[in-house]
């Protein structure tokens, strides 16, 4: 009976020790951590959705296929086209940003940099 409490005793500890282990090294943790981010102005899927992060400016830029968006930080704000982004390489057309409360914004998040 004694040499069976203590293969019990002994399987639980390897078991909570195995536990413990793969709660610890859980790989989209690791993933994540490891990821290099891409220097200067690049596109990024995150949260369903694609973003423009621009370097120069230092924020995430979204488009619905409408109209502009940016975010400031707490969420998203229509863009005026009063930053870099669009300075160069963008052809507004006729484009012109809707007022800020005529707009519906996003609701999505942002990839944390």
């Amino acid at each position: 009976m004694q040499n069976r409490k203590t293969w019990l005793a002994a399987m639980f500890i390897v078991a909570l020790l195995g536990g413990t282990a793969a709660i610890l090294n859980v790989p989209s943790v690791q993933t994540a951590a490891a990821e290099e981010l891409p220097a200067g102005d690049h596109w990024r899927n995150f949260d369903g959705h694609w973003s423009y992060w621009h370097a120069a400016d230092h924020r995430w830029y979204y488009t619905d296929g409408t109209h502009w968006y940016y975010h400031n930080g707490i969420g998203w704000a229509v863009y005026q086209f009063d930053k870099l982004f669009g300075r160069t390489g963008f052809v507004p057309g006729g484009y012109h940003p809707p007022p800020a409360e005529k707009a519906a914004v996003p609701h999505h998040g942002i990839f944390h940099r």
